[in-house]
């Protein structure tokens, strides 16, 4: 499965969402208002029942279509998510080589 950068998913983003038709200061504050409220709707869930591991990240690539500061942080996170799941995968095969002996 080949690993897509944060800017490439944003890239995706925008043009679903056709943000690319609307004018700079228009989408600025589309995705400011959009992105902020995912964002932060997605902080109080971590605390309160919800899809806080759903919203987060929906926030933060939308914030990222836009801000720089946002497309750092969305990197980052995918990066730990790759990592997270590379330890995953390389648990499971050892979990599946020690059952198989």
């Amino acid at each position: 499965m080949g690993e897509q950068t944060a800017h490439e998913k944003i890239g995706k983003l925008r043009k679903w969402l056709h943000l690319h038709k609307l004018s700079k200061p228009v989408r600025l504050i589309v995705v400011g208002a959009a992105g902020g409220i995912c964002l932060v709707a997605g902080i109080i869930m971590i605390v309160t029942p919800g899809p806080a591991f759903v919203l987060i990240p929906l926030g933060l690539l939308l914030l990222a279509s836009e801000f720089k500061w946002a497309e750092r942080w969305a990197q980052k996170a995918l990066d730990g998510l790759d990592t997270l799941r590379d330890k995953w995968r390389a648990s499971k095969r050892r979990r599946s080589a020690q059952s198989k002996s």
